[in-house]
């Protein structure tokens, strides 16, 4: 018995290791790197109104916007984060806490389904590509909620994948599923690929599966019903839902808007080699383990990879979009290496993969660590906290204390379609305020002496007109 537990232990060593390099590049510059932006700053001003008891709501012009439809996320990132600055006051780091234990909840998942399917030593190598990969870290730790969003969808697919197919686990997969949707819109994407895996099970004539995949769609569509209480529920969501996917009003000017897919000499860069890589690897692996699945399983995780390619190649290019795919193409990768250049030659492919992407992390690639809206909110705080602003910076207003002097307007309410009826007057009437906002280093030499430097790039410009 004294030399059993050392041995069970030292079986675990791998883990533990992989463990110690997850907490290194998910902790360091936590609340530095990657840079706070737009989208996460929206999320966590929406999180710190939550916990200083001014409600589910994002503060616009003085009023509090309760659940705002234009995040197209919900509780199960809002909420999270707002408990951590509840407990630990605000700070970019401590909003990004609970995106840590998101981040670690999608590397066990991941690693459970993949030791399942394709045993310990391809679970391993699926934990070092997840951790080294910069895009899953630095996308992670951000508040945002394409991790989130995929640890929900793991979840879904472990339970999935049980063996028994009880009317039990039916539910938790639906459910799990439901959640991935709420925590992020996109993931909408998973509801067609359910589908198509129900549509096979009709006309297999798997009345077994059927049933399974009856109960797991009905629970799905049964918690996305609740959650889109959260995300604003009725015409907002619905709106927000079409401008999404399909006008993209909400990531660009509709006239700045080119599709990935017009512009293929983008898709020559690293990350999207990488890609195809990943994805004929994952092709090899998928067809070596295919019979540890159940259909439905690999119906699903396939059609939902190749939607989220789709709508990336139909959107603006931002490879967050990607991401979901990318991570669903890695279970597979590291066992489709072995079937493809066996043993020896996967072990030199997977460790140059993982030595770039680690280098690349390592060295910052990819992100960035700009001081410039921490300097821009610490010089409003202490130069300019008597000036009326209309603040349209979102990473510089997330770091303000309360002063009534300074209100926010999100740059996302540019379209008419997308502002509630009690912002029309409020915009009105901050037509006469002064307007602080990030401007591109062109910009500001166009516009010299229309404006008053803050701090860097950011700036205020005068009334658009004065006030009666």
């Amino acid at each position: 018995m004294i030399m059993t537990v050392p041995k069970r232990l030292t079986s675990w060593l791998p883990e533990f290791l992989l463990f110690a390099v997850f907490l290194f590049f998910a902790l360091r510059r936590l609340g530095t790197f990657p840079a706070a932006w737009a989208d996460d700053s929206l999320f966590m001003l929406t999180a710190k109104n939550l916990a200083q008891g001014h409600g589910y709501a994002l503060p616009i012009l003085g009023w509090d916007w309760p659940r705002p439809s234009i995040l197209a996320v919900g509780p199960t990132l809002i909420l999270p984060v707002a408990v951590a600055i509840k407990l630990g006051g605000f700070s970019v780091a401590v909003a990004r806490l609970p995106m840590v234990l998101y981040l670690l909840g999608s590397v066990i998942a991941c690693y459970v389904f993949v030791r399942r399917v394709s045993g310990v030593t391809a679970a391993r190598w699926n934990t070092v590509l997840l951790i080294s990969l910069s895009a899953f870290i630095n996308t992670g730790k951000p508040v945002l909620g394409e991790v989130p969003a995929f640890f929900f969808l793991m979840l879904g697919l472990l339970f999935l994948q049980r063996e028994r197919q009880t009317a039990f686990f039916a539910v938790a997969a639906g459910a799990a599923l439901g959640l991935a949707v709420i925590t992020k819109l996109p993931f909408g994407l998973i509801l067609p690929a359910l589908g198509i895996a129900w549509l096979v099970s009709v006309i297999r004539h798997d009345k077994r599966e059927l049933v399974f995949l009856t109960i797991a769609g009905v629970s799905a569509l049964f918690i996305i019903v609740i959650g889109a209480y959260w995300m604003g529920l009725g015409k907002g969501l619905v709106d927000e839902i079409r401008i999404f996917l399909f006008d993209k009003r909400s990531v660009v000017p509709l006239d700045a808007f080119v599709p990935m897919i017009r512009r293929p000499g983008d898709l020559l860069r690293a990350a999207y080699t990488h890609y195809i890589l990943v994805t004929l690897l994952a092709c090899a692996g998928w067809w070596t383990v295919r019979g540890t699945m159940r259909r439905s399983l690999s119906i699903i995780i396939i059609i939902t990879a190749a939607l989220f390619a789709a709508y990336f190649l139909n959107g603006p290019g931002w490879y967050r979009a990607l991401l979901p795919s990318t991570l669903l193409l890695l279970l597979f990768a590291p066992t489709g290496a072995r079937a493809l250049i066996g043993k020896t030659g996967a072990l030199v492919l997977l460790s140059a993969i993982v030595l770039m992407q680690g280098y690349w992390q390592y060295a910052d690639g990819g992100s960035s660590g700009s001081t410039e809206a921490a300097d821009a909110a610490q010089a409003l705080i202490t130069e300019w906290q008597d000036q009326d602003l209309v603040i349209l910076a979102p990473e510089v207003f997330v770091r303000l204390p309360d002063n009534p002097h300074w209100l926010f307007l999100s740059e996302e309410l540019r379209d008419e379609e997308r502002q509630p009826p009690e912002i029309q007057e409020r915009l009105t009437l901050a037509q006469c305020l002064p307007v602080f906002r990030k401007e591109s280093h062109e910009d500001l030499d166009a516009k010299q002496g229309t404006y008053f430097p803050v701090s860097g790039r950011y700036v205020f410009f005068p009334p658009a007109q004065p006030c009666q």
